[in-house]
């Protein structure tokens, strides 16, 4: 039985970023949108904007767009950066590591497969945890799933890195671009039309 180690996936946003290298948040802002262009050209995930309300006193308050990224993200951002500040970002992202290595429970051997803690699996992959997400795929591929004495789930592994790529594939499928959909006539709405026209010529004629 093989033993995973993994970490959570540890993320660091735009402001630690633009406090680490010393530049301007908006610079960095800026930087990151661009870099979002050359993912959606590649048809990889986009990094997503989000907000943080800041109190300015008062009763006034502050809405600061900023992004969260992750250590790839990080380090393809950098590539423009110079190799002081590449240096200072990769030496926090060491500190972030250190701080969340944790040790996943032991794979088990049932009938030759080797089967993953679930739940964990669920975790270090950015699934929902959610009771109906949990169970629905246990429910659709009961075969894929094995439900130990201490009531603890476990999944296929082959099943699980089948699932990770149907949903690679699939967000790759949703970027692809198609042609916009439009109304196509059918055949009894053209003759309908024909027929209206030719009652409007007739009342023409007369």
């Amino acid at each position: 039985m093989k033993e995973l180690i993994n970490t959570i996936e540890q993320t660091m946003s735009s402001f630690e970023i633009a406090k680490l290298t010393g530049k301007r948040h908006d610079h960095v802002i800026r930087d990151i949108r661009e870099l979002n262009k050359g993912y959606e050209k590649l048809y990889l995930p986009k990094i997503g904007l989000k907000h943080r309300i800041s109190d300015l006193g008062f009763g006034r308050q502050r809405n600061d767009p900023y992004f969260e990224l992750t250590k790839m993200q990080t380090f393809d951002l950098l590539t423009g950066y110079n190799t002081e500040l590449r240096i200072k970002v990769n030496r926090r992202w060491a500190e972030l590591e250190a701080q969340t290595l944790i040790r996943m429970p032991k794979s088990i051997l049932l009938k030759g497969l080797e089967f993953l803690p679930y739940i964990e699996w669920l975790y270090f992959n950015a699934y929902s945890l959610n009771s109906s997400s949990f169970y629905r795929r246990i429910r659709k591929y009961p075969q894929h799933f094995f439900k130990a004495s201490n009531n603890k789930w476990y999944i296929n592994k082959a099943f699980a890195e089948q699932l990770l790529e149907f949903r690679s594939t699939y967000h790759k499928l949703k970027e692809v671009k198609g042609l916009p959909q439009v109304h196509q006539m059918t055949i009894f709405e053209i003759i309908a039309e024909v027929e209206a026209e030719q009652e409007k010529l007739k009342t023409i004629a007369k």
